[in-house]
């Protein structure tokens, strides 16, 4: 290809903010409710400036992407080295020091060797900055630059080639400069395409001139790319709308799969939009202000796009959490296993009202049986009380024969095999493959056990009557008779309403349904009030459904795999990950309002040292700080067993608990409220804001 060509000496320049939001600075309109720690930029070795001439394709217009429109992110991408834009014959139009010029693909990005850089004052007028500016200038640094970040001007004095950092710095002072924070190093980077062509910069703007995603390494991204030089390899920033970047954000944190509904990832939606919004500019001397790991946000891009989840970034668009008119540091994590972790009691710089450790659970409760509690049933008793309220629905005597009778409309023959042919089921002996010698009523048996519905062997004294009701029940079962509907209690309108986990639809309770409590393999009739979206089932006979089965939900989250879990370690290892010489012991010595560990002492041969419980985790790679500590003898010598619960730091909204919520029927807002106190829903527009750290929401 022929082309103009660009300059290849090494360019002055430093790597500066993009200048992301446009539009006015006004705070966010409130609206009536619907009814992040440093990562490093990735890493690449430095190429030589070549020589010879690079040349380029003609100059082009910028296309205009919708996917990069304001208001937008910078999300920090974690692409392996080398950089590569992988699609051969793909055209992007690339900006760097020149003029927009075509590009095809594939493309490769290399660093280039820059200058050392200060920063020596920040402003929030431009006029204080542009006259800092010729201060510098005329004092001898040449290829001093303005650059913004939020709503300051940073001015920023450059080295000369092969200038130390600490040279500069002398030279500043003596220049009277006294004010420096060291800036990024102003390297550039190269961006070479098909044929050799290639495009130099500071920084090297890439706009796909297609519609599509943009492929980098394995992820496809929407925006478009900003390729710089992070000091001695080379950086992707992805530049995309905020809404945009929400489609790749949800399903990373909550995937639709895991978590089908929608009022559960519209709070993900709300939470991800307003901890982006809140810091936007953290990481703005970088040149990006989220990674896209759980050190920010999980960022899948367009890769990760499902569309349960791009429904509830739709639906949610632009609104945010505020306190006092601010958007809030809207934290999150996986499973906080019952309760919330007060956000300063973790992290001592995020303590905020709003970040307040609070029961995971919702405040809508059911009720449900009469009269007292009676004795624990095991499952032979528990099925002869469904039997029993099954013939009293179909107004029969509670007995075998008669339960039988009345659920099949034939008169049963004697025994077991006899209630079997009643239902159709005579030839069970063939159907089971009997061994020889096998009575009627094992067959019947085994029958039962082969379509999993099991039934203990007959008692050999006492109790056959009721183990013949049981036995009924369970054949019914097998024939379609008798239907055990399992799923979940929400509000109806009579009171309550199962919810099926599966493809069947929602059945509306009376009230006056028979109650067992389930605790584990045992129940009893009791009355009980429990949380919506407890699980449940309900037993019907065609359109009777006399009772109904509630195993009360005691947290909202219950249902996660990270309830809790297990961790051995060493005394040693426990040593060498700690720093701690002979180590003797380990105890939590200060717990939070959730039970968390916010300080661990271990004891050693030198003393005993104090850790926080955040780091400790981190420390020994544990799921989450709300652990009590064993003792324990393994081959290895001696340790300590973790025995845990929950996964994460346990601060602000707790994602299972957000999708138990919605299962019970809890709206968004409703869910965000529980785990953000007193916060309000806004409408953000694209305005300028302050923050005031740089953790993550994930922060695992």
């Amino acid at each position: 290809m022929s082309g103009a060509t660009v300059r290849s000496g090494r360019t002055a320049g430093v790597v500066l903010a993009f200048v992301l939001l446009a539009g006015c600075a006004a705070g966010p309109t409130v609206v009536a409710p619907q009814a992040a720690a440093r990562t490093p930029a990735p890493q690449a070795t430095a190429t030589p400036v070549p020589e010879a001439p690079l040349t380029v394709a003609p100059a082009t217009a910028i296309p205009d992407r919708p996917d990069a429109r304001p208001p937008r992110v910078r999300v920090l991408l974690d692409a392996p080295a080398p950089i590569q834009l992988p699609e051969p014959g793909r055209r992007y139009v690339c900006v760097g020091d020149g003029d927009p010029v075509v590009l095809r693909g594939p493309l490769t990005a290399t660093a280039v060797g820059g200058r050392a850089a200060f920063q020596v004052g920040a402003f929030s007028q431009d006029a204080n900055a542009q006259a800092l500016l010729a201060r510098v200038n005329a004092a001898g640094f040449e290829g001093a630059v303005v650059g913004q970040e939020n709503e300051l001007r940073r001015v920023v004095a450059l080295g000369n080639t092969g200038e130390s950092e600490d040279a500069l710095a002398q030279r500043l002072r003596l220049a009277g400069f006294t004010e420096q924070r060291k800036s990024a190093a102003a390297g550039g980077v190269t961006v070479r395409g098909e044929g050799d062509d290639a495009v130099q910069g500071a920084a090297v703007r890439v706009v796909a001139l297609d519609a599509d995603p943009v492929r980098v390494g394995a992820k496809a991204v929407r925006g478009e790319l900003e390729i710089r030089n992070s000091g001695g390899g080379v950086a992707v920033v992805d530049v995309v709308n905020l809404e945009e970047y929400l489609r790749g954000v949800v399903p990373a944190e909550m995937g639709p799969r895991a978590f089908p509904l929608l009022e559960a990832l519209k709070a993900q939606a709300v939470a991800a939009r307003t901890y982006a919004v809140a810091h936007l500019g953290d990481h703005g001397e970088a040149g990006y202000d989220l990674c896209d790991s759980q050190l920010c946000q999980v960022y899948g891009g367009a890769s990760a796009e499902q569309p349960l989840s791009d429904r509830a970034v739709a639906e949610t668009a632009g609104e945010i959490l505020t306190w006092h008119g601010k958007p809030i540091d809207a934290m999150y994590h996986s499973t906080c296993a019952g309760h919330t972790e007060d956000g300063g009691a973790v992290f001592a710089d995020r303590s905020a009202p709003y970040l307040k450790g609070v029961p995971c659970r919702g405040e809508r409760t059911l009720a449900a049986g009469v009269g007292r509690a009676g004795p624990w049933l095991g499952e032979v008793e528990r099925l002869a009380a469904v039997g029993g309220a099954l013939a009293r629905s179909l107004g029969v005597p509670a007995k075998a024969a008669a339960l039988a009778g009345g659920l099949s409309g034939v008169r049963p023959g004697p025994g077991l095999p006899g209630i079997a042919r009643a239902f159709g089921l005579g030839r069970t002996a063939a159907a089971v493959h009997a061994a020889p010698g096998a009575t009627p009523e094992d067959a019947v048996l085994e029958l039962l056990r082969l379509f999993r519905l099991p039934l203990p062997p007959p008692p050999r004294t006492g109790g056959r009557a009721a183990w013949e009701i049981a036995a009924t029940v369970r054949i019914a079962q097998l024939a379609g008779a008798v239907k055990a509907w399992n799923g979940r209690v929400v509000p109806g309108p009579s009171g309550g309403r199962l919810v099926s986990d599966g493809p069947d639809a929602a059945k509306d309770l009376t009230g006056r349904e028979t109650l067992l409590e389930r605790r584990g393999e045992r129940w009893r009739e009791n009355t009980m009030t429990f949380a919506s979206g407890s699980s449940a089932t309900v037993w019907c006979a065609g359109e009777a459904c006399p009772v109904l089965e509630v195993e009360a939900l005691e947290d909202a989250d219950a249902g996660s795999a990270w309830s809790w879990w297990t961790r051995d370690a060493s005394l040693k290892d426990i040593g060498l990950r700690l720093s701690v010489a002979g180590v003797r012991e380990v105890a939590v010595t200060r717990r939070g309002v959730s039970g968390r560990a916010l300080t661990v002492a271990v004891a050693g041969s030198e003393g005993r040292r104090e850790f926080p419980g955040i780091a400790f985790r981190r420390a020994l790679d544990l799921p989450d700080t709300l652990f009590d500590v064993a003792p324990l003898r393994g081959a290895s010598g001696p340790g300590v067993r973790f025995l845990g619960r929950g996964w994460g730091h346990g601060v602000g909204m707790c994602q299972n608990g957000a999708y138990g919520l919605a299962r019970g029927g809890a709206g968004y807002f409703e869910i965000l409220t529980r785990y953000y106190t007193g916060v309000e829903l806004a409408h953000w527009g694209g305005g300028t804001h302050e923050h005031d750290t740089n953790a993550g929401a994930r922060d695992p």
